[in-house]
C-alpha cells in the first residue's frame, strides 16, 4: 500500500494529541513523585524562606526573603509550598516518561543505533 502524505494541518492535530496525552500521563504519575506532607505549609510559615532552601526551591527562596523585607513574606510563604513540590513532581514525571520512552530528557537519543519510540 502506498504512502498517503498527510496535511499539515492533520500533522499539527496529531502532534497536539499526542502532547496532550504526555501530559496527561505525566500529570498521572506526578502523584507518586510527590514528596510533600500535609504539614508543609506549616514548616514554611514557621521557617520561612530556610524551609525552601533546605528543600532545594532556590527561587522561592529568594522570593520569600524579599518579601519578608517588605514584611508580608510570612503570610505569602505557606502558599508557596504546595505548588512548589507538585512543579517538582510533575517535573519528575516528564523526565521518568523521557527515559521510559527511549529518549534522553534533554533530547538526545540514549541508544544512537536505536530509534526513539
Amino acid at each position: 500500500m502506498p504512502d498517503v502524505p498527510i496535511s499539515a494541518q492533520d500533522r499539527r492535530l496529531r502532534l497536539r494529541r499526542e502532547a496532550e496525552a504526555s501530559r496527561a500521563e505525566a500529570r498521572a504519575l506526578a502523584e507518586s513523585f510527590d514528596d510533600s506532607t500535609g504539614l508543609s505549609w506549616f514548616w514554611a510559615l514557621l521557617f520561612g524562606s530556610l524551609y525552601y532552601i533546605v528543600h532545594g526551591f532556590y527561587a522561592r527562596a529568594l522570593v520569600v526573603l524579599l518579601l519578608d523585607l517588605v514584611g508580608i513574606g510570612i503570610v505569602v510563604s505557606p502558599f508557596l509550598a504546595y505548588p512548589a513540590w507538585r512543579k517538582r513532581a510533575l517535573d519528575r514525571a516528564e523526565v521518568m516518561l523521557s527515559i521510559d520512552r527511549g529518549r534522553h530528557p534533554m533530547g538526545r537519543v540514549l541508544y544512537p543505533g536505536r530509534a526513539p519510540a
